[in-house]
């Protein structure tokens, strides 16, 4: 009876040690960096560009084939003050992007979209930066990227 006991005990007393050794390991997620896509827009339009959509797809196709786990997407549409209608025009922008991105099959996480306006130079027509989308995905893996087990 004595040698069955520790033959059921060193088993279970291994398997402990090496499931803590583990934890200790991979203490809470281990996210990748987040992958960023720029598009870019003329002034005062939202509309995508027939070269940004190809790009737009091409990048989605990348994401997907290197990241098929994914957090989370964002979409963050930018206007300048000196665009017409920047709030909506931002926010066009980005329902816009989100359109293309969804249709383009980059729909393995939650998507959130949000905007920014840039301040107004008092005299220059809005810069590139601020006529733009950027998509950001934050890419996961399996076993929330631990590999220490």
């Amino acid at each position: 009876m004595r040698i069955f006991i520790s033959a059921l005990i060193a088993p279970i007393a291994t398997s402990f040690f090496f499931s803590t050794n583990a934890a200790a390991e991979c203490q809470g997620s281990q996210n990748l960096p987040s992958q960023q896509f720029f598009v870019t827009f003329s002034p005062n339009s939202h509309e995508v560009s027939k070269s940004e959509r190809t790009r737009i797809e091409r990048w989605v196709s990348a994401m997907n084939a290197k990241y098929p786990i994914q957090n989370w997407i964002d979409i963050i549409g930018s206007a300048s003050r000196n665009e017409i209608g920047a709030d909506q025009l931002a926010t066009k922008r980005a329902s816009a992007t989100a359109k293309v991105v969804i249709d383009g099959g980059l729909i393995n996480a939650p998507l959130q979209i949000k905007t920014q306006i840039y301040p107004a130079n008092s005299t220059t027509e809005s810069t590139s930066d601020a006529r733009e989308v950027t998509v950001q995905v934050s890419p996961g893996c399996p076993d929330n990227c631990c590999t220490g087990h």
